[in-house]
């Protein structure tokens, strides 16, 4: 059966009855992770203000759904594109490792802007966010585990595209066959260009944000009777052929309806890129196991997958010498002297460290890390994101290794780690309203999405 076809019915045929209690309570906390991620991407950016600015002019006056970091109003299709942008600009929203895609940010924006508009229950917007996971991240491991990135696309926008279009296509009640048409034109919107690492630009943050939008123009092409191609993705030309060098179609639908990978995204503990993350929680593991006085550190060694290497490595000068925050969110040497330094990278550290500008010490510590690709690594990456940091400290070489980060299913956040995530991430937001947003979460398959926005809204 088309692929297009298999996603739209299961975005027309899953039910809340048939969700594992599992995959709902770990549905809860990746909604409020990008809530929180919606809130600090506006507030704790140099780009979000700008951001909020220009969507509101192309706004012109619409209503419909709320822009969390500011309560007001937009039109969904223009609230679901500032939320998208704001909930992936700071890097700190939740990853499905496989995929190698930030899903959620498309996914839960996409949903709640649906869901508003069409005054959904929680139980629906559960499943809408289920929907979502299981067709990006799909769609994601069939392009190739980076094959795509290497043709210079970014996952995160394009795949994001298309279960955006499924998931706004459920809560305004369509026909599968509607979601089919309106993913044949989501074809010719799906973008994601990487060009951005060229300068540390901007484009990345806009891209779930854009995928959102052009999933509101195709759903509602769709419902007026716009037909779009025929198979979208396994044609000669169609998405998996010309976003992947090496695409792999089954895992498009592979164990659909069966298993959840929503269950694999893994929600983030730091505000970095997460190929820096297990360098990250192995040297912050060290410093907090013994006493360490970075003086007497000579040199540190980060071995990593070969992507993670040419991502946050490369070239390592210039990872040692990052100018901007997008540069120091994809550098190894960054996170390495962060960790040491400061034991902890929060966004509060990770940001000041960047408007008072690194010390002398902070300097010599990226200088002195170097990154490398290692084969034992790439063996087991992308199912697993494993790394291992050497650090010579005096005469002493100390090594670690991990297979999992934290944050991961293995080392699961629990629910109060993402209220302090959300709580890190609103510095500006009254205690009582987060207690009710928190509320909201707890009992969501009781309660609607205009009872999880009502606090927020201003």
């Amino acid at each position: 059966m088309e692929i297009a076809k298999r996603y739209a019915d299961y975005a027309t045929g899953l039910t809340y009855e048939a969700l594992p209690a599992e995959v709902v309570e770990h549905a809860k906390k990746l909604i409020l992770d990008i809530m929180a991620n919606d809130i600090g991407g506006h507030d704790w950016t140099d780009s979000g203000p700008k951001i909020l600015d220009g969507v509101r002019a192309l706004n012109r006056a619409g209503k419909g759904a709320t822009v969390l970091a500011s309560g007001e109003t937009m039109a969904p299709e223009w609230a679901g594109l500032a939320n998208g942008a704001f909930a992936h600009s700071l890097d700190y929203d939740n990853h499905h490792a496989k995929g190698v895609i930030h899903a959620g940010s498309s996914v839960v924006n996409a949903a709640l802007a649906a869901g508003e508009e069409n005054g959904s229950s929680g139980k629906e917007l559960i499943v809408a966010v289920v929907i979502g996971y299981e067709i990006a991240c799909r769609l994601a491991m069939a392009l190739g585990p980076h094959s795509s990135h290497e043709m210079g696309s970014h996952p995160t926008g394009t795949c994001a595209t298309f279960s955006s279009s499924a998931i706004i296509g459920r809560l305004r009640g369509q026909t599968a066959a509607e979601i089919v048409n309106a993913m044949g034109l989501n074809g010719s919107q799906a973008a994601g260009s990487m060009q951005y690492v060229v300068n540390g630009a901007w484009n990345k943050r806009m891209h779930p944000g854009i995928a959102v939008h052009s999933g509101f123009i195709a759903a509602t092409l769709a419902h007026s009777g716009f037909i779009g191609a025929a198979e979208v993705f396994e044609g000669k030309q169609g998405f998996l052929q010309g976003y992947a060098l090496r695409p792999t179609p089954t895992q498009a639908t592979l164990t659909l309806g069966k298993s959840y990978e929503t269950l694999e995204v893994a929600i983030k503990p730091f505000s970095l890129c997460r190929y820096t993350h297990q360098a990250l929680d192995l040297l912050i593991a060290l410093g907090n196991e013994r006493e360490i006085d970075t003086r007497d550190v000579s040199s540190i060694m980060v071995d990593m997958p070969k992507y993670g290497v040419q991502l946050c490595g490369t070239p390592i000068e210039q990872k040692r010498n990052p100018k901007s925050a997008v540069d120091a969110q994809f550098s190894v040497p960054y996170a390495a002297a962060l960790a040491l330094t400061e034991k902890r990278a929060g966004m509060d550290i990770f940001t000041s460290v960047l408007d008072r500008g690194p010390s002398a010490e902070f300097r010599r510590l990226m200088s002195i890390t170097d990154v490398r690709q290692a084969d034992d690594l790439d063996a087991i990456h992308p199912e697993f994101w494993p790394g291992r940091v050497t650090i010579k400290i005096g005469n002493e070489t100390v090594e670690r290794y991990a297979k999992h980060m934290l944050g991961e299913k293995e080392r699961p956040m629990a629910m109060s780690g993402v209220q302090a995530k959300f709580a890190e991430l609103s510095p500006n937001l009254d205690d009582k309203v987060r207690q009710s947003v928190y509320a909201v979460i707890d009992d969501l398959e009781n309660r609607s999405v205009n009872d999880l926005l009502e606090p927020l809204r201003r």
